[in-house]
Formats: structure tokens, C-alpha cells, sequence
């Protein structure tokens, strides 16, 4: 099922500013990338909601993982 997710989610652009809240998410809460970012917590959690729509995930693990996988791609690690 994740790689389905993947497949669509690769086709789907983000600005920059939700992809660099989508790889925060894999470290930390919304408080903790809210203070990161300097901005409120119910800012970063409206991003982590606009993310999860767009990339039609359910939760913020497949955002995590999502992010790590295209890190590691842009890298070419993977």
C-alpha cells in the first residue's frame, strides 16, 4: 500500500516550505517544529494537514517515511 502512496505522492508537488515541514516531521512533535521554524504550533500543524491531503496519506508516519525515501533518491542512495 505505501509504495501505491509513494507512486502517487511522487507525482504531487509541495512548496518548499511543506516539504521542509514534511521532513521535519520524522523528528518531532508540531511544538517542536512549530519553535524550529519560529512559527505557531497550530501553523505547523495546518502544514502537516495540507501535507497529508495533498499526498492523500493518513498519518505522519507515511509522511516520514515519504520524506526519508525522497531524501535518500535525491541523494542517490536509493
Amino acid at each position: 500500500m505505501l509504495t501505491r502512496h509513494r507512486a502517487v505522492a511522487s507525482s504531487i508537488r509541495l512548496t518548499r516550505r511543506e516539504e521542509e515541514i514534511a521532513a521535519l516531521v520524522a523528528q518531532g512533535t508540531n511544538k517542536q517544529i512549530a519553535a524550529k521554524l519560529v512559527v505557531s504550533e497550530r501553523t505547523a500543524e495546518n502544514y502537516v494537514l495540507n501535507i497529508l491531503n495533498k499526498l492523500g496519506f493518513n498519518g505522519r508516519t507515511e509522511i516520514a517515511s515519504w520524506a526519508t525515501h525522497r531524501a535518500l533518491t535525491r541523494c542517490g542512495t536509493m
